[in-house]
This record gives C-alpha cells, sequence and structure tokens, in this order.
C-alpha cells in the first residue's frame, strides 16, 4: 500500500512548508549587495523557485516601467544615485570642518578663524557652486533614497502577491540601518541651520556676508544651553552619517567582513570599534572647536551686534530671544 506511493522529493517538502507559513510573516531582510550587479538589488522571492515559477521570475523582472526600465536597472539607477550624489557636498563638508573645526582650535580665536571663513567663503557660496556643492546634491540624496526604499517595498509586495491595499499593508518595510536612521534625523537639522545661516540673512539684509563664526558667538551667547545642546546633537548626529556613510562607501564597515567564524566575528568587531570611535573624534574636535572656541567668544558690541540681533530675531520660534 504505502510502496504504491510516490516517494516525497525535496521540492515538495519545502514548497509545501513555505507555502504553509502567513503572508504577513514573510519579511524580506536587507542584504548589503554589490552596486554594479543590478539583479542582485531585486528583492528575494517569497518562494523556492520551481518551473512554473521560473518562468513566472523571469516575466517580472523583464517587465519594464513607464520610462522603459527594467526593476533591476532602476533599483541599479537609484541606489548609484544614492551612492554618488555624497561626492560634491564632501568637498564642501571638507572645507566647512576645516573652518568651523580645526581652525579654531589652531588660532583659538573666533576673530582670527573669522578671516578664514571669509577667505573661502567665496568657493562654496556664491551661484552656481553652492547649488551645485550642496543643495543639488543633498536634495538628491534624500529624494533618492526614500524612491528607492519606496520602490524596494513595492516590489516586494509584487513579489508577495500583494495586489490590494489591505495585502500592501502587511508587507513591512526593512528596517532602517543606524546610518539611514541618522541621516533622516539630520535632514531637518539641516534645513534650520541653513535656514538660519542663509535664508533669513538674505532675507533680512539682502545678503550673509556678515553671517559668520562671530554671528554664532552672539547666538550663543544669547541663549547657551539651547545652542550648546542643538549645537552638540547636530554635530555628533551628522558626524555618525558622515563616518559610517563614508566607510560603507569605501567597503570598510563590518558589512564587508566576508571571513566566517570566530575570526571573522572578531574582525566585525574590531571595524564596528574603529568606525565608532573615528566618528567620535570627529565629532569631539568639531565639538571642541565650535563650541570651545567659537562658542565662548562672547556677543558682538556696536552696529554688528545689532544687525546680528535683527537677523535672529527674524529666525521662526528662536526669534523670541532676541525681540
Amino acid at each position: 500500500m504505502a510502496s504504491d506511493l510516490p516517494p516525497l522529493t525535496t521540492s515538495d517538502t519545502r514548497a509545501s512548508s513555505i507555502s504553509a507559513i502567513p503572508m504577513h510573516e514573510v519579511e524580506p531582510s536587507p542584504v548589503d549587495v554589490d552596486d554594479d550587479d543590478p539583479n542582485a538589488l531585486l528583492p528575494a522571492p517569497a518562494t523556492a523557485p520551481s518551473s512554473s515559477s521560473s518562468s513566472k521570475l523571469w516575466s517580472f523582472s523583464s517587465t519594464t516601467n513607464f520610462l522603459g526600465l527594467t526593476p533591476s536597472r532602476m533599483l541599479h539607477i537609484l541606489s548609484a544615485t544614492q551612492k554618488y550624489s555624497t561626492l560634491p557636498p564632501t568637498i564642501y563638508l571638507a572645507m566647512h570642518y576645516a573652518n568651523t573645526a580645526l581652525i579654531p582650535l589652531a588660532t583659538r580665536s573666533a576673530i582670527q578663524s573669522d578671516r578664514y571663513l571669509l577667505l573661502t567663503r567665496p568657493y562654496y557660496q556664491s551661484f552656481p557652486l553652492e547649488p551645485l556643492l550642496i543643495f543639488a546634491p543633498i536634495i538628491t540624496h534624500v529624494l533618492s533614497g526614500v524612491a528607492l526604499r519606496l520602490y524596494r517595498r513595492r516590489l516586494t509586495a509584487k513579489r508577495h502577491g500583494a495586489e490590494t491595499h489591505a495585502q500592501r499593508k502587511t508587507i513591512r518595510y526593512a528596517p532602517l540601518s543606524t546610518t539611514s536612521a541618522a541621516g533622516y534625523a539630520l535632514y531637518p537639522m539641516f534645513v534650520a541651520h541653513v535656514a538660519m545661516q542663509r535664508v533669513v540673512p538674505n532675507k533680512v539684509e539682502g545678503s550673509s556676508a556678515g553671517v559668520g563664526l562671530r554671528f554664532f558667538a552672539h547666538g550663543v551667547a544669547q541663549d547657551p544651553w539651547f545652542a550648546n545642546t542643538f549645537y552638540a546633537v547636530f554635530v555628533a548626529v551628522a558626524s555618525w552619517h558622515f563616518v559610517t556613510g563614508a566607510a560603507k562607501y569605501l567597503r570598510l564597515s563590518r558589512e564587508y567582513v566576508t571571513e566566517g567564524g570566530e575570526s571573522g566575528a572578531v574582525r566585525r568587531k574590531w571595524r564596528t570599534r574603529i568606525v565608532n570611535g573615528v566618528a567620535a573624534a570627529v565629532a569631539s574636535l568639531w565639538i571642541a572647536g565650535g563650541l570651545g572656541v567659537v562658542g565662548r567668544a562672547g556677543p558682538g558690541v556696536g552696529w554688528e551686534a545689532k544687525n546680528w540681533d535683527r537677523i535672529y530675531a527674524a529666525v521662526p520660534l528662536l526669534g523670541r530671544l532676541f525681540r
């Protein structure tokens, strides 16, 4: 009797065990892939491919969107856009870090450091360098990251056969990495910083030529607790995002240690410690130069201080401290 039954195959048992799992329990886990391999960017299918599912997989991966791009090609473009849009701001960041952290630590004077800031300002605060080096790449970096996250979830929902809105809601987003989370937290602080240093001065005085390190010191002197807290958090989050992002860009982070076993675990642990140490050092120097030197310069005097008060008074929410 039992011998008349066909024997179970590995594919039968695997398919039956997988199909028994509810769709809402199947969560794709993000993995680090090579951006040069477009197929590696596609989310993994929910079930083991068989002869019939392989044809569906091929049909899905070869379909094109309204731009005429396949899913793998679209993912590759979004990933490359997010990755390489960080290059122009890196040039600006190197100059800005030197002006606000290293030079103040070397001169121990906000007035002398301000002179170096004024010398380099025309290189990155003039048209078209400012939008090309700072604003356009950063906006592109953020938007491509959001689009990449949404598009990957959309592909995952299609792979799982989620067609209705209720079914798509059961497909979770991939967990955010600490680097990505820091980037999303950094963006509103960056917008506030740009508004205070560039947008509001241009609106009040028609130029931000008088805004420098002593302008920052004047603001710190009005409310040291708020200014020191905001600046320390801003710099810490920025340093973490920049350093850990650069480590991933250069393939120096722990994800790129492919060695297994105990030795691989030790190497990953040390990679993490080194990256964290570099991020802490960058943030410490930035806080020491920005708050330890410039932040202690005190308020401005005379007509310069009155102009700064007018600018700070026009800043939303913060302006009440200067009225």
